[in-house]
């Protein structure tokens, strides 16, 4: 019986101006086996992060994904065992839902031999994610750009200096992206649009070409930040204090309720206790962690047993 190791890196996206179009793979790691049981059921053990929250039946965000993959096979999905080690936090602006799912439909594609590009997965997971961006970078790895076509993803991998550090400062505050959605308005303003539009070409040629001073301004927003700030006190002085202490740029992660940073390693460890400071003056423990952009993505070990 062939088992399959899937690792999945974690991810941030939006980068201050870039919503829902861009995504940053980094060097924290779920990992996901999956092999097919002689016995009926879905068996799933579940360690790490979330393991008091995440269930371990059929009702696990895995399932779906990998079932996704068994019906585009037209194979029936009888016995499976699945083994989640979960480092990604839940529910903090770091992807675990997308790098999940990610890693429940890399897994299925190696383990039916089903030769799914990766388009395809991009495809699969985004139906179930409803957007693209996270499961693109843990996907992918490095800065991705990613939109949709009629229903198709199309992404460019972008180039983005190794030597960059994110440093991310995680609260005991969690957001669940449902929440961080229904907050935002329906509609926005024409300036804002342009104020957005404007700091994302900055952004991305800043980021490609390493121009460091460029990335304040370039990882501004108006179309989510300032809405989402609501919910996580303090995230403005935040904001402030990675600044004020050598950050290159700042930005709600995802949908919050982490915050990230560029900075250089130098820096890095200053930058991500300023911002805790902010966080225990608000009431609030936080940690702090100092992440590189993975530039592999999501890879994959076979083994015979």
């Amino acid at each position: 019986m062939r088992k399959v190791k899937v690792t999945v890196p974690a991810s941030t996206t939006n980068i201050g101006c870039g919503f829902d179009c861009l995504g940053l793979a980094l060097s924290l790691y779920n990992t996901i086996e999956i092999e097919l049981t002689e016995e009926e059921g879905v068996f799933i053990e579940i360690e790490g992060e979330g393991k008091e929250l995440i269930p371990d039946d059929s009702s696990n965000i895995i399932f779906p994904a990998i079932k996704l993959v068994f019906e585009r096979m037209k194979k029936k999905l009888q016995g499976i065992k699945i083994k989640e080690v979960n480092c990604i936090p839940l529910e903090k602006g770091l992807g675990s839902s997308g790098a999940t799912r990610v890693g429940g439909i890399v897994a299925a594609n190696y383990l039916l031999h089903a030769n799914l590009s990766p388009k395809e997965i991009l495809k699969m997971v985004t139906l179930l994610e409803g957007h693209p961006d996270n499961a693109a970078a843990s996907l992918i790895g490095g800065l991705v750009a990613v939109t949709k076509s009629q229903g198709e993803p199309v992404w460019v991998k972008l180039s983005i200096p190794c030597n960059l550090k994110v440093v991310v400062v995680l609260p005991e505050i969690r957001i669940p992206t449902s929440k961080a959605r229904k907050i935002l308005p329906e509609k926005i303003s024409f300036s804002d649009a342009v104020f957005n539009l404007s700091r994302l070409a900055v952004l991305v040629s800043s980021l490609s070409y390493g121009i460091w001073e460029n990335l304040p301004l370039a990882t501004q927003d108006r179309l989510h930040q300032p809405y989402r700030s609501s919910l996580l006190p303090g995230m403005n002085k935040i904001f402030e204090a990675a600044l004020d202490t050598g950050a290159k740029g700042v930005f709600l992660s995802s949908a919050g309720s982490g915050i990230a940073a560029f900075s250089f390693e130098k820096e890095a460890r200053k930058v991500g206790e300023a911002m805790q400071k902010v966080f225990f003056e608000e009431g609030i423990k936080a940690e702090v962690l100092v992440l590189s952009v993975d530039q592999e993505g999501c890879r994959v070990k076979e083994e015979e047993q």
